[in-house]
């Protein structure tokens, strides 16, 4: 199915975590024109290198935790490849740990990116989107905002927050044309997730797999989610097939949260 992204300017945050990286290589499949933004100058170069595809991509090191390094990141994405047709944000993960465990600046520190990080992209990236009277944003946000864990509050409350500017963004873009939704990954296969259970069973003096049972008893699929899975909803939402879908998110978890 031709999803009409060829040629479509899409600019991928975090372009060069798990997550980002799956939806980098969906979009190069598409043949969209990207603009790729990571904080490490050399993973995106690698990034760039291993696409199998001709679709032109840019990279742009940018620290999302710093205005001034945003605004200029997507100013010189402008610059580069023209006006920005899709803003996709997977920027930043959060910290786990025991509540009365995490400091202030533990709680910043994890606020910082996710949602901070996000609310800066979204605010470089509007006004050319309100200016053209278009545009795509989809954010790679997580199922935490419908079913928080207690080791995993952080970015519990991160999520939660992103899911209501999607929401009221929706609200106020919409009459110019323009969408805004959220995909939820639940928990995803990969090398960061093993690192946290590792880390969670290290904790608690438990294996790895009895730290893991309980998220797999949780979902209706009894199993972990992939990547390529969340970034096949983050194509959906950037299409025309989604024109008519705003300020929602599509819950991509294996039926662990139980309600809409």
């Amino acid at each position: 199915m031709d999803l009409k992204l060829r040629d479509l300017h899409v600019v991928i945050a975090g372009a060069t975590g798990g997550l980002g990286t799956a939806c980098v290589q969906a979009f190069a499949l598409e043949g969209a024109r990207l603009t790729l933004l990571g904080r490490s100058a050399d993973k995106l170069s690698a990034l760039v290198a291993g696409l199998t595809t001709s679709s032109p991509a840019s990279k742009i090191a940018v620290d999302l935790t710093d205005a001034s390094s945003t605004d200029q990141a997507i100013a010189a994405a402008i610059l580069l490849s023209g006006p920005i047709d899709v803003l996709v944000s997977c920027a930043g993960n959060a910290q786990g740990g025991v509540f009365t465990d995490l400091t202030d600046a533990d709680w910043k520190r994890n606020l910082e990116l996710k949602l901070f990080g996000t609310i800066r992209l979204l605010r470089a990236v509007l006004p050319g989107m309100q200016a053209r009277k278009q545009g795509r944003i989809v954010v790679v946000v997580g199922n935490s905002a419908k079913l928080p864990e207690a080791r995993m509050l952080p970015g519990a409350a991160a999520n939660s927050a992103l899911l209501a500017i999607v929401r009221g963004l929706a609200e106020e873009v919409g009459a110019v044309g323009i969408c805004i939704n959220a995909v939820n990954p639940g928990p995803i296969r990969s090398a960061r997730w093993d690192a946290q259970m590792s880390s969670i069973a290290a904790q608690e003096k438990k294996t790895v797999t009895e730290v893991e049972a309980p998220f797999l008893a949780k979902a209706a699929l009894r199993k972990l989610g992939n990547a390529q899975q969340v970034a096949d909803q983050v194509l959906f939402l950037a299409s025309e097939l989604a024109g008519h879908t705003t300020g929602t998110s599509i819950t991509v978890d294996g039926g662990s949260v139980k309600t809409p």
